[in-house]
């Protein structure tokens, strides 16, 4: 159900900054906001239905003085409709439209030990080339794959690391006995 809503109100603003011709703008804007959302006394504030809803609206004037007012809007409206422990699922779902717009996936990497640039690189342009899409890398060291490789995109993840594969050869052996 929260991530219908999550949907809806990104759907909403990623159609106005379409409109506006604001994509990129509106997707560094709600960066800049969940990084000053991480901040412990800012985030009580914006999360506090206790307070008067003026007085927060005005304290979200205040922290996002200098913002595009379509954007400050949108913030405005989450808390209004006290939406506002759905920003995470909003951005998330702002910045899978945004993506898929510019023509981007997310790629995470994960080995045992770091990666030498020029590997990731080769990856990188062989999944640009197959997914004819721009790939943005994240790595991830998890030392328990013992060696090999895993590559996550989206929900599908391609296991070659020595880890999965004794898993699989140990499945294999139980059913055999």
């Amino acid at each position: 159900m929260e991530q219908v809503i999550a949907k809806k109100y990104a759907r909403a603003l990623f159609k106005a900054a379409k409109e506006s011709n604001n994509i990129e703008k509106y997707y560094k804007e709600l960066i800049d906001i969940e990084e000053i959302l991480k901040n412990k006394d800012v985030y009580k504030i914006f999360v506090n239905r206790s307070i008067y809803l003026k007085q927060k609206m005005n304290f979200i004037d205040e922290i996002l003085n200098g913002f595009d007012k379509e954007v400050v809007n949108f913030i405005k409206l989450i808390i209004s409709k006290h939406r506002e422990l759905n920003f995470d699922e909003i951005f998330d779902e702002y910045t899978k439209m945004y993506m898929d717009y510019n023509g981007i996936i997310n790629v995470t990497l994960v080995s045992a030990h770091p990666l030498d640039a020029n590997v990731t690189n080769n990856i990188r342009n062989r999944l640009e080339s197959n997914f004819k899409k721009k790939v943005n890398i994240n790595h991830m060291i998890d030392q328990s794959i013992l060696g090999g490789l895993k590559i996550i995109i989206g929900n599908k993840v391609i296991d070659g690391t020595i880890k999965g594969k004794l898993d699989t050869l140990l499945k294999n052996l139980e059913k055999a006995v």
